[in-house]
């Protein structure tokens, strides 16, 4: 096999996750893709709220290339905005939902995006840097909710309903994300991310695991991060696009980890590590589990079983 080939192939597709999203509505609508809390979405109730989603944006100016800010805490409405990115061909700015002040200015400012959602949890951050930016912002917020200038009430703006927007013209070489976690010598700088990228992250981690129909993706990683956004959500869609065959899995969402996790033994080459604590995360059967560790698990492929459930490391995350 030409490795070269394939991946210049890819580059030139058109199997991206805006598509993907679609297909998977199409075949499995009343499969659950999401769940997180108390709250569930099936495939097809995703894809009309991506479809909502993208007509709000669309409607302020958003086409291909364009991009914009998602500042949320894990929650389906992360999610639906980042497949409303995705389906206009747009560019989704991942802000880190820990920085405040002159930091957050600055990854706003050098985004390039004018236009951004955000959640309940980053309204007083935004209120801090009022003034500080160009975005403006549709935030997921509670009726009557006091909100600085330039942000306004997300489900006064968003169509009952919307249909699909009309296929963009992107490929797998183009520009999908802006990754805002790294900056630890100076403010955050981004990581640019691919759609082949965002693509091949999840299908490797579907075939690492060999996902199979039914199993959960239990995502407790920010889904501003590479990791979880990456190879959480698109594992979903992959196995459409490896096999053409519909998939029935659901991605579980955490909304943080860090209450659930104490500190763990400095590794000298990979920084600080966490541990999930026993007992702090409900792990159902047959569940496929994502969860942080220092270093990989000693064991064959990187693959660690537990009865009824299976955990992969992330090294490093």
């Amino acid at each position: 096999m030409d490795l070269a080939a394939v991946v210049a192939e890819m580059k030139r597709g058109t199997d991206t996750f805006g598509r993907l999203i679609a297909e998977q509505a199409a075949r499995i609508p009343d499969q659950v893709a999401l769940k997180f809390e108390r709250e569930t979405l099936s495939y097809g109730a995703y894809d009309a709220e991506v479809d909502r989603t993208a007509a709000l944006l669309a409607s302020r100016g958003v086409a291909t290339g364009t991009p914009v800010a998602i500042l949320c805490q894990n929650s389906p409405r992360f999610l639906v905005t980042l497949g409303a990115v995705a389906k206009l061909g747009a560019v989704g700015a991942l802000l880190n939902t820990h920085l405040d002040g002159a930091g957050l200015s600055h990854v706003l400012q050098t985004s390039g995006a004018r236009l951004g959602i955000a959640d309940a949890h980053a309204v007083p951050a935004l209120a801090r840097i009022e003034g500080g930016h160009d975005v403006r912002f549709f935030a997921d917020v509670e009726a009557g909710t006091a909100l600085p200038a330039a942000v306004y009430p997300l489900d006064d703006a968003l169509p009952a309903r919307a249909d699909p927007p009309p296929p963009p013209e992107v490929r797998g070489g183009d520009v999908f994300l802006y990754i805002y976690t790294s900056g630890t010598t100076g403010y955050p700088k981004p990581a640019i991310v691919r759609h082949i990228r965002f693509t091949l992250g999840g299908i490797g981690l579907a075939a690492l695991l060999g996902l199979q129909a039914g199993e959960t993706v239990y995502a407790p990683l920010p889904l501003y991060h590479g990791e979880s956004a990456g190879h959480s959500v698109w594992a979903l869609f992959a196995g459409c696009l490896a096999s053409g065959v519909p998939q029935r899995r659901r991605l579980c969402i955490a909304p943080g980890l860090q209450r659930e996790c104490v500190p763990r033994r400095r590794a000298p080459s990979r920084g600080r590590g966490l541990r999930v604590r026993r007992g702090a995360l409900p792990l159902p059967p047959a569940t496929t589990t994502l969860a942080p560790r220092s270093r990989p698990p000693a064991t064959r492929g990187g693959r660690r079983r537990t009865p009824g459930r299976r955990l992969a490391s992330v090294p490093g995350a």
